[in-house]
């Protein structure tokens, strides 16, 4: 089993609905992957405790992760303490898993990951190549029909748009 916070998720505030539906579906009903594995700053109950050096924790956090996933929105690109977590990711990592989520493309996310395979995080195939390339996250064996079931449900949430996107609406 993986220590506390071994998976930290890198993502806008703004996007908090949009990023626990991704926690819920797809790393912990889809790939088995327990909440204590997942340091998530948007959730009290995975993010920094009270009392402590935010800045410290979330370096510490990135720097003893198995993986950093970062859920790259125009919220993101627009928050610096984001772009401060992508470069030091990119520094501090050799795990690092973006996934860009529209109106972002492949050629806007910029210098940091020009060169990086970004998954898509509203495409079915991109959620099953992610699952196929990071065995690394997860150790149970999975059911792949609830993983197929999870992502399809991940798209249809993300489809019907009933969720805050970066703090404007509706996507």
């Amino acid at each position: 089993m993986m220590s506390e916070g071994n998976i930290f998720i890198s993502h806008s505030s703004k996007d908090q609905q949009i990023v626990s539906a991704f926690i819920e579906k797809i790393l912990n009903l889809g790939l088995g992957i327990n909440r204590d594995d997942i340091f998530y700053t948007s959730a009290k109950d995975t993010g920094p405790k009270s009392g402590v050096d935010f800045k410290n924790t979330i370096k510490e956090r990135i720097v003893t992760s198995v993986a950093v996933i970062q859920i790259i929105t125009t919220s993101y690109k627009e928050s610096e303490v984001c772009l401060n977590e992508m470069g030091a990711a990119w520094v501090l990592t050799d795990n690092v898993i973006p996934f860009i989520l529209e109106p972002i493309h492949f050629e806007s996310v910029g210098f940091i990951h020009n060169t990086t395979q970004i998954l898509k995080l509203n495409e079915p195939d991109d959620l099953f190549k992610f699952q196929d390339d990071h065995p690394e996250l997860y150790t149970k064996k999975i059911s792949q029909s609830n993983y197929h079931k999870q992502v399809y449900d991940f798209i249809k949430f993300l489809k019907e748009g009933n969720y805050r996107f970066g703090g404007h609406g509706r996507f």
